[in-house]
């Protein structure tokens, strides 16, 4: 995703919490009385010198739990190799400062990170240097960090030995960043350290968690999304091997089993009476005609320069084009799946997530329990995409666990996967260009209609009918005099999630694609054609 940072949204996210060095915590204190000492929100180091490095980023295969432990590690003076590294817990301290939330998207987790992080493993490094100095009776200024010891002349002592006393003492507010010269890790080529336990098997996924007591879960879903349970006959589900209850809950009626395969043998046996709710009248080519349709209203004006009527009537050639662009699944290699244990009076929640605050808020509303009840644990995630920052999967397991009061595995099948997504959007681009005699455009007119992830799930940011994420890469860079640019937001009916690139992959495919026709039309070489329209344009840095 893209940058969403705005006041209202961050204010959106967050909530209250307790101080730990100047962030604040609101669920759950990450680093509880009894673990290992708390350099900061990111930082804690064992008396036997463990040093312990949280990632506040979901990892699903793009090294974020390479790349933050990175950051720290470098200004912490540790070898990077022999640190662990954890998830971190829903908290304030691990918002996304470009997103607004503690939202892993839009490849900003590096650059959120890179000044941040930097300073959390500076701090925890001159806190461990003070403490060491303050044992030895010197001046910290005398003292260095060296790969997980503070030394001082013939004086050397190891970080989890005054780690204790460190962790006591009030966190500096300014600290002294390495220059990019004195880097040792960040910016060389390092063996990832994910590696390992993802070849060896050992890695735990959302789909790999076990809990003890643990039964499985398959969840029939009515075939169009949206609708709802009439009534179900379980009679002979409930007679088949393995099964210890059939429940129903918000989005169908789950089978609970002792094996995730029992469960979905005897999910399939299932008579459901569904009330298929207003989506049974959906079509291909109903959401085709309804795209078309909202091409009759006047949109959002996202450019508008010169006089693009005045230019066309003008122009020796006119080239026109529609582009219509499909749905798509995220279809991750991991299908979705959750593990929830709720109990009266607390719960888990483990699994692969994108999203850990709004986790924390959707446990809160369907257990009842308060967030400081609540533990939400991230595992690494088979693929995400964006599917994991919706929540459908989790709340189901959350519910199917309340309802039978065990800890619940629910798995969805690949099936359940392609039909029940919130797919990318479909979207609908119509496009005009003139052209002068020698083939140059000197007008240019776009208009596109789709649905709006945006609006669905943060509408505080969509403002005059503009989604900012609907119009990511809208505009041409072109050097064409004549431009006009509007979109318009067409709920087709079905739901719409956020898809890795967002509406990159839209609009830069039909505004590329049109640029080759115009190019065509032109009699012009395609690579040569955008050459002559970018002369405007600064060189790039490598050129």
């Amino acid at each position: 995703m893209k940058t969403l940072a705005s006041s209202s949204r961050r204010d959106f996210f967050k909530t209250g919490g307790a101080l730990v060095i100047g962030v604040a915590l609101p669920f759950k204190d990450a680093f509880a009385a009894g673990q290992d000492n708390a350099l900061n929100a990111w930082v804690r180091v064992a008396p036997n010198n463990t040093v312990t490095i949280l990632c506040a980023r979901s990892e699903m295969g793009q090294g974020v739990v390479m790349a933050m432990p990175t950051l720290v590690a470098e200004e912490l003076e540790v070898d990077l190799h022999k640190v662990k590294v954890e998830f971190a817990p829903p908290g304030e301290a691990y918002i996304n400062g470009m997103l607004g939330g503690q939202i892993t998207g839009g490849s900003t987790s590096v650059r959120d990170g890179w000044e941040k992080l930097r300073i959390a493993g500076a701090q925890a490094r001159t806190m461990l240097v003070q403490a060491a100095a303050t044992k030895w009776g010197v001046d910290a200024a005398d003292c260095k960090a060296q790969n997980g010891f503070v030394v001082y002349k013939n004086k050397k002592t190891s970080y989890g030995s005054v780690a204790e006393a460190a962790s006591k003492l009030t966190p500096p507010k300014d600290v002294k960043l390495k220059d990019a010269k004195e880097f040792k890790y960040v910016g060389k080529p390092l063996k990832r350290m994910d590696t390992y336990g993802k070849t060896n098997g050992s890695t735990v996924f959302g789909i790999d968690v076990k809990l003890p007591g643990m039964v499985y879960a398959a969840l029939a879903q009515c075939p169009v999304i949206g609708g709802k349970v009439v009534s179900f006959d379980a009679a002979k589900a409930k007679g088949m091997p393995g099964v210890k209850n059939v429940v129903q809950v918000t989005d169908g009626v789950a089978v609970v089993a002792d094996t995730w395969w029992h469960a979905k043998t005897a999910r399939d046996t299932l008579q459901i009476q569904w009330d298929e709710g207003a989506g049974k009248a959906l079509s291909t080519a109903s959401i085709s005609q309804g795209l078309a349709q909202a091409m009759e209203k006047s949109g959002a004006s996202i450019r508008q320069e010169g006089n693009v009527a005045q230019a066309m009537q003008g122009a020796a050639k006119k080239v026109e084009a529609t582009y219509e662009l499909p749905f798509l699944s995220h279809s991750p290699l991991e299908p979705m799946n959750f593990t929830a244990d709720v109990r009266k009076d607390s719960a888990v929640l483990i699994g692969s997530i994108q999203f850990q605050q709004m986790a924390m808020g959707m446990a809160a509303a369907i257990t009842g329990l308060k967030p400081e009840q609540i533990t939400i644990k991230t595992t690494f995630l088979g693929g995400g995409f964006g599917r994991r920052i919706d929540l459908d999967y989790m709340a189901q397991a959350v519910e199917i666990s309340k309802a039978v009061g065990k800890p619940v595995k629910l798995v969805w099948t690949r099936e359940d996967d392609m039909t029940h997504d919130f797919y990318r959007p479909t979207s609908l681009h119509r496009m005009t260009g003139g052209l002068d005699a020698q083939g140059k455009p000197v007008a240019f007119s776009l208009k596109m209609s789709s649905p709006s992830v945006t609006t669905r799930l943060f509408p505080q940011i969509v403002k005059d009918g503009v989604d900012p994420l609907m119009t990511e890469a809208i505009l041409v860079p072109y050097d064409i005099a004549n431009q006009s640019v509007a979109t318009v937001i067409h709920d087709t009916g079905l739901r719409v999630g956020y898809l890795r690139s967002v509406s990159h992959a839209l609009n830069v495919f039909s505004n590329e694609s049109f640029i080759d026709e115009m190019a065509a039309a032109a009699g012009k070489d395609p690579y040569e054609y955008r050459l002559s329209l970018l002369q405007k344009q600064p060189p790039s840095p490598t050129s």
